[in-house]
């Protein structure tokens, strides 16, 4: 099978009727010049797994670098090694997963919470001081546009959120 068949079977195994909505596959061409590919593995079967970095330069006009890189594959390479980079990353595809097909588990309710309050606890950013948190009997200092540290300033949002949804719709 060609990697381009292996390709479009790994990117229709993820449609969901979601997924494609929000990533996806993309293959440019470089100024360089050369081939640019990135792969979303964001909710995939591939999503968090180790990939060893590729990177091959022999001469100005043969070269290649593959990586992974905030929940993307990057291949790049001369205007010759598009299959290469194409197979380099259905290789990998394959050799993570017996049935390398199929997509992941949805996540469940309480999972995709916790996902999404990991990550507006972290776009809250570090604590700046040098004024400590405002919470009573905190010691940590307050994030930037607050006068709470992060853990308290989350706390406050959360809350603020849950009293104000709906009780079916209750968001912790």
């Amino acid at each position: 099978m060609s990697v381009f068949t292996d390709l479009q079977k790994w990117y229709a195994s993820n449609c969901d009727g979601e997924w494609e909505h929000d990533y996806g596959v993309k293959i440019e061409t470089l100024d360089n010049p050369g081939w640019g590919v990135t792969v979303d593995l964001d909710e995939t079967n591939l999503e968090c797994r180790e990939f060893q970095k590729v990177e091959d330069k022999p001469s100005e006009e043969s070269w290649i670098e593959c990586f992974v890189e905030d929940a993307k594959f990057r291949g790049f390479g001369d205007p010759g090694r598009l299959e290469q980079i194409l197979g380099m990353f259905i290789d990998w595809a394959k050799s993570q997963n017996e049935d390398w097909l199929k997509p992941p588990e949805p996540l469940s309710d309480e999972k995709r919470q916790q996902l999404e309050d990991e990550g507006f606890f972290d776009l809250l950013g570090e604590e700046i001081g040098p004024e400590l948190c405002k919470h009573e009997s905190c010691t940590h200092k307050r994030i930037q546009y607050s006068v709470m540290c992060r853990r308290h300033h989350a706390e406050m949002v959360k809350g603020a959120l849950y009293r104000s949804a709906p009780a079916n719709k209750r968001l912790i």
